[in-house]
């Protein structure tokens, strides 16, 4: 079975409707490399849907985001990216608020971190798709060198 279709057909699974819109850029993102934008899905999409405009876009991934098909990731205070959700892998990031600056966090240190929290907290956190922010090690030392905010 094709991707897209795989897609659609678990899209509708989850209590969706498929629209060309969900479908076109659903499809995208699932053939993104890693995180993407909006922007980036938008030019990408906009090929095969003439008309296409970014709000329709940034709905339609919040859509996505609802029926559990597409992870969003806060890396700025008015900046998102994208990607497939894989319900079989958990994955993190670390982002440096300074620079911008994304490390991956290994599944294992994740695993860890849910399982110490749970037990001292009695809390299940899900780290299907966990984002920490703070300093690369770049910009903490920066910051204790006195050069600027950070």
């Amino acid at each position: 079975m094709a991707c897209g279709r795989r897609l659609m057909d678990e899209l509708r699974a989850r209590g969706f409707r498929v629209t060309p819109q969900r479908a076109v850029i659903l499809e995208e993102v699932a053939h993104a490399q890693g995180h993407t934008s909006a922007r980036a899905v938008h030019q990408a999409a906009g090929g095969r849907l003439p008309g296409l405009n970014l709000a329709t876009v940034y709905r339609t991934l919040e859509a996505l985001h609802q029926a559990g098909m597409v992870d969003l990731m806060a890396v700025g205070s008015d900046r998102m990216l994208f990607a497939l959700r894989d319900p079989n892998e958990c994955h993190g990031h670390l982002i440096c608020e300074r620079c911008g600056r994304m490390l991956d966090i290994a599944e294992q240190d994740l695993q860890r971190l849910a399982k110490q929290i749970g037990q001292r907290y009695r809390f299940r956190v899900d780290i299907r798709h966990l984002t920490l922010r703070g300093h690369c090690s770049q910009c903490a030392a920066a910051a204790e060198r006195g050069s600027g905010p950070g």
